[in-house]
């Protein structure tokens, strides 16, 4: 049946994936959103990290004489230990070029600071 086709290859993806993160040993990864707010020339904005596998959206909404502008970027992360400390780099496009940058990472209960700044989880 075409169900149990669709189940076999969703299963043998699973298992490959799962194969390809314990050769590459799996660095550490988030899941979920964290958000911070922001004041900004009196103005308030939040940035939202969203994690999902190796895969991380930056939303991004200001909020300028009433109205709210939304700005989503796409992008990957990898997380690394560096002298005992956790980093964060996150690699997104731009113009069709991808821009790598990389942050001190701190994690919390219920919280993670990218680059010293507190994001909060978001549920």
């Amino acid at each position: 049946s075409k169900m149990k086709k669709i189940l076999s290859v969703f299963l043998a993806c699973v298992l490959l994936v799962g194969c390809i993160c314990t050769l590459a040993s799996c660095g550490k990864s988030l899941s979920g959103a964290y958000e911070a707010e922001v004041e900004l020339f009196g103005q308030s904005a939040s940035t939202t990290y969203d994690f999902s596998g190796k895969k991380v959206e930056i939303i991004t909404k200001t909020k300028l004489l009433g109205n709210i502008n939304t700005e989503t970027v796409k992008g990957t992360y990898e997380i690394a230990e560096a002298d005992g400390e956790l980093e964060i780099t996150i690699t997104t496009e731009k113009d069709g070029e991808e821009v790598s940058n990389t942050y001190t990472l701190e994690e919390g209960d219920g919280y993670i600071k990218i680059a010293g700044i507190q994001y909060n989880k978001v549920d």
